[in-house]
């Protein structure tokens, strides 16, 4: 099994440190998480907002993994988390959101190499997510870990918009990328 606690180094900078690369912790969520997670969901889905509800449901479930990645370099402020889930012979990754002021450095990427990775210690192969077709960003992220799209889903989110139901398998530990 995993630790709670895993390092992963990269060559991103932090924005406090323009000279050495920034570490991340990634650990399980905690119910003192919550709040800030609803917090950057208003931010990043101000019409359709996760609520802190959902938050304590997803830690009350089982085969249900909140995941929190953390800066250890600066103030240890939540960068991002996402939550996935094992149904039947299936990774579902529910949601992985980056606060706003972090975007673009690579930290999607590490939240979702984490969960493939942590998926395949316990035999899941099948990695299955809904993206909206327009978040053109997490479409690419998804892309570039191999995710095919292999469905539409016609209005699935409440403004309407449709999403694309998209399935990765892999058949070894998924090389950082």
């Amino acid at each position: 099994m995993l630790s709670n606690n895993i390092i992963y180094e990269n060559n991103l900078l932090s924005s406090n440190d323009n000279d050495r690369p920034t570490k991340y912790r990634i650990r399980r969520m905690l119910d003192s998480d919550v709040n800030t997670l609803v917090k950057i969901e208003e931010i990043t889905w101000p019409f359709e907002p996760w609520t802190a509800d959902t938050f304590f449901h997803c830690l009350g479930e089982p085969f249900t993994y909140c995941w929190i990645l953390v800066s250890v370099t600066n103030d240890h402020s939540v960068l991002g988390y996402a939550i996935q889930y094992f149904i039947r012979e299936k990774s579902e990754i529910a949601n992985l959101c980056i606060h706003p002021d972090q975007r673009g450095g690579g930290l999607g990427g590490i939240l979702l190499h984490h969960m493939i990775n942590y998926a395949h210690q316990f035999g899941y192969r099948i990695h299955q997510l809904e993206v909206n077709t327009s978040n053109i960003h997490a479409y690419r992220l998804y892309n570039k870990f191999g995710f095919k799209i292999v469905g539409v889903r016609k209005q699935f989110y409440s403004d309407g918009a449709d999403a694309y139901d998209m399935q990765l398998i892999v058949d070894e530990v998924h090389p950082k990328m």
